[in-house]
């Protein structure tokens, strides 16, 4: 038998020696499409299950109060060297905006996918001109080959317990990309993790107080952070949940839905993955 991905049997595709490039039929694809959509986001019923997941109540107004992100820049210009000059571009789990805005201040024709309402709302307020859609990452609501390029930031694959479904994930970013589209992941570096992730944290910001408690599975490789927050007499408590990969894995994932990786990362600067850098950058592109 040959190699498997989550139970699920994949293909090796030949190499590419192609680069990342614009194209203007698929951006035209993408803006039509999006326009019969009318408005800034999808009805929710349509594009996800109501079960609730650590996602659905991780990603609230808390998360909004202490997630903080001081290299959203760093990210911006590296994503702006990485990805082509212009075109149509999907950011899954976009969050609060915070790519997204930019990136179409930047030109680009931004579409901004996440499932969580409160961090919709959140990018909804920037001013910028992006379209909005609330969904699910497994089932992306857009036609076969539609962006030119697909982002993923801040550890945002490895959400769902099941592998399968992740795995759905990465396949549908390859979908919905037009052949010679670009693929950017950044996810936690997993031997940095093991080597230099202490077991606690607790740190102060806008009123509240957050321990965080993290743990890392080598069997399953998941990262494990329970967060508690405390506001005057009151406690509150969530769960963080993710599956990690090492470049190969993720290399070899990729490959089997036609995605070539073209490098990877240690850092926004460009400079190498070691075990010593705190994230793995994955630049890819559609064959």
């Amino acid at each position: 038998e040959g190699p498997t991905a989550g139970g699920v049997p994949i293909t090796l595709p030949a190499s590419s020696t192609s680069r990342c490039t614009p194209h203007a039929v698929a951006l035209s694809a993408a803006g039509s499409f999006l326009s019969s959509v009318g408005g800034n986001s999808l009805d929710p019923g349509d594009t996800m299950d109501q079960s609730r997941h650590w996602y659905d109540t991780f990603f609230g107004t808390d998360y909004l109060r202490f997630d903080h992100h001081p290299e959203t820049r760093r990210e911006v210009r590296f994503l702006r060297d990485v990805l082509p000059e212009d075109g149509a571009v999907l950011d899954l789990a976009c969050g609060s905006g915070r790519h997204v805005a930019p990136l179409s201040r930047a030109g680009y024709a931004m579409i901004g996918l996440d499932r969580s309402p409160t961090l919709i709302r959140k990018a909804r307020r920037k001013r910028a001109d992006f379209r909005l859609i609330r969904g699910d990452m497994r089932a992306i609501p857009l036609p076969d080959g539609t962006v030119d390029a697909v982002t993923s930031m801040f550890s945002s694959v490895g959400y769902f317990d099941d592998e399968y479904d992740n795995y759905r994930v990465f396949a549908e970013a390859a979908r919905v990309l037009r052949p010679g589209g670009c693929l950017v992941i950044e996810t936690v570096n997993v031997a940095f993790l093991i080597r230099h992730a202490p077991p606690q944290t607790w740190f102060t910001t806008d009123g509240l107080a957050v321990l965080e408690e993290r743990e890392y599975d080598p069997v399953t490789c998941r990262s494990e952070v329970g967060v508690t927050v405390v506001e005057g007499d009151a406690q509150r408590s969530y769960h963080h949940s993710i599956r990690l990969y090492g470049a190969a894995e993720l290399a070899m994932l990729l490959a089997s839905l036609g995605v070539e990786t073209l490098d990877v990362f240690g850092d926004f600067d460009m400079s190498e993955l070691t075990v010593d850098t705190p994230r793995m950058i994955l630049v890819g592109e559609r064959t």
